[in-house]
């Protein structure tokens, strides 16, 4: 309990800290043409690095990575890496490695945003946040279609490159993983696999789910989304304290409701364990949808190698494993295994 109201003290500063820190840059007001909904013909603008199109009578914007050296003739992986709550895609850009991983395997990474909004009184500036189930903040409260709008992304990313539709995969750290989880859930005819950091699916079941696999990695020392419950995680909003599933959702629960969901048979198996992380999970589950938990003992809310780097003192915050863990490519690893194409491990390297 000590550790928990400790981790509370210490989410509410990082989250009013984050605040004032990110989201100061809103790509869409920089679009060349603006609102792109006047003219249906015209599916997306582009200034920059960002690409942007109108989705819901908002103008929504990402940013992708394409490898220098791709073969235009070769339908390559596409990866969907979304950012943290208060966060936006060039921060997230950075933290991730997915552009390396893009370059070193062959696949491209697209970087959407989440919507700005301000709903609580103590949020000194707007932040950007995902709808990715009863968290986080605005995007939840006033039920902004994210999922349209990453399936509109993934279709256009179709149109622009020479994607592979069997190999399209999910990402994101904490808000932006509850919301990869919300399209694992969702949008299971899209995504081959999905592998995430430090939050849990926070969206009911639907009834057309086709099961696909899912990893989702977590720092035992998580000062913000707990290890062992969501009842003390942030940002606040009115739901988390009348919605039961802030308080039985934990990293073990996680994993053992995906194992649920995706018809998982027999007991949690380890296939990994070091001194520095563990990886359980199921592998006996319906259409080969395996589920994965990595624990890195020592991490705390930031799983990556890498720390946040914002120019501010929130990288004294959420510092990474400093590349004694590279927990990136180890997701890639598993969400690289599989293709729409095939119910069985394809293990490709594109």
């Amino acid at each position: 309990m000590r550790r928990a109201v400790a981790g509370l003290v210490l989410a509410i500063l990082a989250c009013n800290a984050l605040a004032g820190c990110f989201g100061d840059e809103d790509p869409s007001s920089e679009v060349e043409g603006g609102d792109v909904s006047g003219d249906p013909s015209i599916p997306y603008t582009e200034d920059g690095i960002f690409t942007c199109t109108d989705h819901d009578n908002l103008t929504r914007c990402w940013q992708t990575h394409v490898p220098e050296d791709l073969d235009p003739e070769v339908a390559v992986p596409l990866i969907i890496d979304m950012h943290g709550y208060a966060s936006d895609s060039t921060i997230h850009r950075d933290l991730s490695s997915f552009d390396d991983i893009a370059n070193e395997d062959g696949a491209i990474v697209v970087y959407p945003d989440g919507v700005s909004g301000k709903r609580m009184e103590w949020e000194m500036e707007e932040n950007r946040a995902w709808n990715a189930g009863w968290c986080c903040a605005h995007s939840a409260l006033d039920d902004i279609d994210d999922i349209g709008f990453i399936e509109k992304v993934v279709n256009l990313s179709i149109e622009m490159h020479n994607v592979d539709a069997d190999r399209i995969y999910a990402s994101g750290w904490s808000n932006g993983c509850a919301m990869a989880q919300r399209l694992a859930m969702e949008s299971s005819q899209v995504f081959a696999a999905v592998g995430c950091m430090a939050f849990y699916l926070i969206t009911d079941h639907v009834v057309d789910y086709a099961p696909i696999p899912v990893m989702e990695v977590h720092g035992f020392l998580d000062q913000v989304v707990l290890y062992e419950t969501t009842a003390f995680s942030i940002p606040f909003n009115e739901e988390m304290w009348t919605n039961p599933e802030a308080y039985d959702t934990g990293a073990i629960e996680n994993m053992y409701e995906w194992g649920t969901h995706n018809g998982c048979s027999g007991p949690v198996e380890t296939f990994e364990l070091n001194a520095l992380y563990s990886i359980q999970g199921f592998d006996n589950c319906e259409s080969n949808a395996s589920v994965r938990l990595m624990t890195i003992y020592a991490a705390q809310h930031n799983p990556y190698s890498n720390d946040v780097d914002d120019g501010t003192a929130l990288g004294e915050i959420f510092i990474g494993t400093q590349g004694l863990v590279e927990s990136s490519h180890l997701v890639w690893d598993f969400m690289s295994q599989y293709s729409k194409s095939s119910e069985t491990e394809s293990g490709f390297l594109a």
